[in-house]
């Protein structure tokens, strides 16, 4: 949208976004998005239909690419043995270093029940396909998310093909006033 509308006509469409459970992906759709895919860090995708003649905003996710450390203890030799093709093992740490895509953000909107026009897997599901076509030029298996400590979250990840990397992510578990993150691998 960036290439084609000015920055107050995306911006106004952004606004229209609204997330009923968590106020991060809202933030995130209104106010950083357009600054990290100027700056190169991350793309947002969104993800629309037409009403009426108008397009409406469902949903976006917002692609970038990460390095997942991945602690030996916590995944099977099967797993360790196909993460051993796309990452680095470091013998010190005993852990995968994987450059991955991440899908950092995933939310539908809530705004006026237009929640009701597409299922979160369905989202996940466009997100996870946009990481396969790129992976089909660059190579590659896995995506990652990381999402918050929740159960609810948790189950839904693992019902579309995800699964826990327990204990993968220590940047913040020393930090009481940051959440802890739950990273969730998939072969895409």
């Amino acid at each position: 949208m960036l290439n084609e509308y000015e920055v107050g006509r995306v911006e106004a469409f952004l606004s229209t976004f609204s997330s009923r459970y968590d106020e991060d992906i809202e933030e995130f759709i209104k106010v950083r998005a357009i600054d990290f895919s100027k700056r190169g860090i991350a793309r947002t995708h969104l993800v629309t239909c037409e009403i009426s003649g108008e397009k409406v905003l469902l949903g976006y996710f917002t692609l970038t690419n990460k390095v997942l450390q991945v602690p030996l203890q916590y995944i099977s030799k099967t797993i360790s043995n196909k993460l051993s093709r796309f990452g680095l093992l470091d013998v010190k740490t005993k852990s995968y270093s994987l450059p991955l895509p991440l899908i950092a953000q995933l939310g539908k909107n809530y705004a006026g029940g237009l929640d009701e026009r597409i299922r979160g897997d369905e989202l996940l599901k466009i997100a996870c396909d946009k990481v396969a076509a790129i992976q089909h030029d660059l190579g590659g298996r896995y995506t990652y998310i990381e999402c918050d400590d929740n159960a609810k979250l948790v189950k839904f990840y693992i019902n579309n093909g995800f699964f826990r990397i327990d204990g993968s992510n220590p940047s913040n578990i020393y930090d009481l006033s940051e959440p802890y993150l739950i990273q969730m691998l998939k072969t895409v």
